[in-house]
């Protein structure tokens, strides 16, 4: 019976474990991505934009399952599993829009989608990790 707790407890670290290295991997890989879309916008330079918003839609699609989101999430914080969910959506909408207005060549309009997912991220960050 003591073998099945410890192995049942070792297998719940790991699992913790892991969505925490999933989210720390997914918010290192946006904020790169992030990162590198600012300086293309402020440098002209089309090729980082757009290898940027690469970077970001991989670490969104790394943090948008809401089993690792709730593996994620502290005890205290479960309920606003929806909250993350949702902030993913919208990333990854907004980044298809900047995306689009990049082929558009509307670079004021790309520029308000990066906007708008720095938005949605400031708002997650916000309210799920108060500060």
């Amino acid at each position: 019976m003591k073998l099945i707790n410890i192995l049942a407890a070792a297998a719940l670290t790991i699992s913790v474990a892991s969505a925490q290295d999933v989210m720390q991997k997914s918010m290192s890989i946006m904020e790169k991505g992030m990162t590198q879309i600012q300086q293309g916008f402020l440098n002209n330079n089309l090729a980082l934009i757009t290898e940027g918003t690469q970077l970001v839609k991989e670490g969104n699609k790394l943090f948008s399952d809401k089993k690792v989101i709730a593996e994620y999430l502290p005890k205290d914080k479960k309920h606003m599993i929806n909250v993350a969910a949702n902030a993913s959506k919208r990333i990854e909408l907004d980044v298809s829009v900047l995306e689009l207005n990049l082929d558009d060549k509307a670079y004021i309009n790309a520029a308000n989608a990066y906007s708008d997912v720095l938005n949605a991220c400031a708002r997650c960050h916000s309210i799920v990790r108060n500060w």
